[in-house]
């Protein structure tokens, strides 16, 4: 009976676990700041990964104002992947700063 007891607890911590098993992503992109978050999550279907983008505008700047937003991301064959704003090329910030940038707590 203990053991059925820790195997089913066991299987909660895991359920769990999985709710956000991937790390966010930070990029900067010049007047803005992206944050790539993707999820794990089942359906009676199967295995789903949502992604949410969030996107904020870089306050430090003098011409911060965005205009409009045309993002994309690419995966390289190395799984690198690489993402532009508008078409300028956008770097990965540190988790540290993108944390500071968004105010995320872990």
């Amino acid at each position: 009976m203990k053991k059925a007891l820790l195997i089913g607890i066991a299987a909660l911590f895991l359920a769990t676990g999985t709710a956000h098993a991937y790390p966010p992503r930070y990029y900067d992109c010049g007047k803005a700041f992206v944050k790539i978050q993707t999820g794990a999550g089942s359906t009676p279907h199967g295995r789903v990964f949502p992604t949410t983008w969030t996107i904020s505008e870089n306050w430090h700047r003098e011409d911060y104002d965005i205009g409009s937003l045309n993002f994309r991301c690419t995966v390289g064959y190395k799984g690198d992947q690489k993402c532009w704003l508008n078409g300028k090329f956008c770097r990965k910030m540190s988790d540290e700063k993108g944390k500071e940038e968004f105010g995320d707590e872990d």
